[in-house]
């Protein structure tokens, strides 16, 4: 026991007593005891097994001392709803209770993160089991906490078309394809299936964050010489890109 209790004696809990998490019956101790007596220590089995409840006695008390977890997110879903035991992430290693990055892979096989430099990051970087909500999903404003250059870098104005969060499109779990495909929720007609325009990626006209054409220069790039046609107007105006 010398390198658990090592562990334990600087963890967050060496000001908890053994038994207010170890909680057995008294016919388990009773039986130990018997042990104990007769100095029958040729095997020792299983015993005082943390169970949820002991957990829940600190960690959804409302004592500000201890971290509350009832409401977060992480813990909705994978306690409330996948009834996962604390211990199952919280006890790969005897007195060790910040869970490692591994054992998140030991249920979400594949899900490895294959980007470049966020791949030696633990998942709760992003998956932050301690914010309220219904799932750990790393919202906007978390991913520009870390991509604080995106901010000034990008023409991100208000009314943008697409405002949801940028796991969306972005897809960090997939190194190959890390950007989802626009297709996936557009359906393209009209202008886009002639000429060129066919064979050219979304991005070269429509600008990331921005996704609205509404600036001439757009077409004029690959569109040079048209300048004095209805200059007046949007392009947009008369050429139907949306099939309409």
């Amino acid at each position: 026991m010398e390198e658990s209790w090592d562990r334990w004696a600087t963890s967050d809990h060496a000001e908890v007593e053994c038994h207010d998490c170890h909680q057995q019956s008294m016919l388990e101790s009773a039986s130990q005891l018997f042990s104990f007596i007769t100095r029958d220590f040729d095997r020792i089995e299983k015993h005082a097994l943390v169970q949820d409840e002991a957990c829940e006695e600190c960690h959804e008390s409302g004592d500000p001392n201890w971290v509350q977890v009832a409401a977060t997110a992480g813990h909705v879903k994978h306690a409330d709803e996948e009834n996962i035991a604390c211990t199952k992430c919280h006890a790969a290693t005897v007195h060790r209770f910040e869970p490692s990055g591994a054992i998140c892979q030991v249920c979400h096989q594949g899900q490895e993160m294959e980007v470049d430099k966020m791949n030696d990051m633990h998942c709760a970087v992003c998956h932050d089991f301690l914010v309220e909500g219904d799932e750990p999903l790393p919202t906007r404003s978390a991913c520009l906490d870390c991509h604080s250059t995106i901010v000034s870098e990008i023409s991100w104005s208000a009314a943008a078309p697409m405002q949801f969060d940028c796991g969306s499109c972005h897809l960090p779990h997939q190194q190959a394809q890390p950007l989802a495909d626009c297709e996936t929720c557009h359906t393209v007609a009209g202008y886009h299936l002639r000429g060129a325009h066919e064979a050219a990626v979304c991005e070269t006209c429509h600008q990331a964050h921005e996704w609205t054409v509404s600036s001439r220069e757009t077409c004029l790039t690959c569109h040079p010489g048209q300048e004095a046609h209805n200059p007046s107007a949007d392009c947009g105006a008369c050429h139907q890109f949306s099939g309409e």
